[in-house]
């Protein structure tokens, strides 16, 4: 699938890690290494979307990636697309794939995968998942889950373990994940919707469930709009929320090279 845009929403003022857009990842800064690996997929652009005027210069000049100046005041990535869509006046079944700018190593392939998951889907938004293999992360509140129907079908997205395996969690401690009953599933923050979707999304109030889990996916679940999710057999590697974070994606970075 190649009729689609990346939107890349980017904020500099980030609470936990100020001027995150501008670190350097490899020598290159964050939010240029994540639009390299988004141009590396089939999408027949990619946007920037960006509050500041140093995100936006070190843009200047790169191949296939254009900017678009949004305002400080977005309140996340979704509205800070939705800002991108008004001011580029998208037509409104156009597929946007969202990924986060603090994401420097994703996968092209996961970009192809949700794209083409939306449609083939027919669901409001299409996003990814993989199994979990860490009995840590089922209990981790930083590790979304998410439960979904034969359909493939988002049921739900929560930081508390999902199924809650109720028997099971209350009769021991869980050490390992073959003690787990169930499959637990975890969710990638990649999402595909079509611009009308975005606009949806930005003009409704936030959601008791969103505001809850702080979990912006779930306005649109509690409003009845459908998600489809599939699992991926190669996991990302995690962003970039903190120094720790930023460490250990430049050592993977240094063994790549070496």
């Amino acid at each position: 699938m190649k009729d689609y845009i990346v939107a890349i929403p980017a904020r500099y003022a980030s609470t936990r890690f100020p001027g995150k857009p501008l670190v350097l990842v490899g020598g290159i800064p964050m939010i240029k290494r994540v639009c390299m690996q988004a141009l590396k997929s089939n999408a027949k652009s990619v946007v920037a979307c960006v509050d500041d005027q140093r995100v936006a210069k070190v843009l200047e000049n790169m191949d296939g990636t254009c900017v678009c100046m949004t305002s400080k005041d977005c309140a996340c990535g979704t509205d800070r697309i939705a800002s991108m869509i008004k001011t580029m006046n998208i037509d409104p079944e156009t597929v946007i794939v969202n990924v986060q700018g603090d994401e420097p190593l994703i996968n092209p392939e996961h970009i192809e995968q949700v794209a083409s998951l939306l449609e083939s889907s027919g669901c409001d938004m299409a996003t990814l998942c993989f199994e979990i293999d860490n009995v840590k992360d089922v209990f981790d509140p930083n590790c979304v889950k998410v439960v979904f129907d034969r359909n493939s079908k988002a049921l739900y997205f929560s930081r508390a373990p999902i199924p809650y395996e109720r028997d099971n969690f209350r009769n021991k401690e869980i050490t390992d994940i073959s003690e787990l009953m169930h499959k637990h599933y975890h969710h990638i923050g990649i999402y595909a919707y079509r611009a009308k979707t975005v606009l949806s999304y930005a003009a409704m109030a936030q959601s008791s469930l969103e505001v809850s889990e702080s979990l912006e996916q779930l306005r649109l679940m509690q409003h009845g709009y459908t998600i489809a999710v599939a699992p991926t057999s190669n996991p990302p590697e995690t962003g970039v929320d903190t120094q720790e974070d930023l460490d250990r994606i430049n050592a993977i970075l240094d063994l790549k090279n070496s």
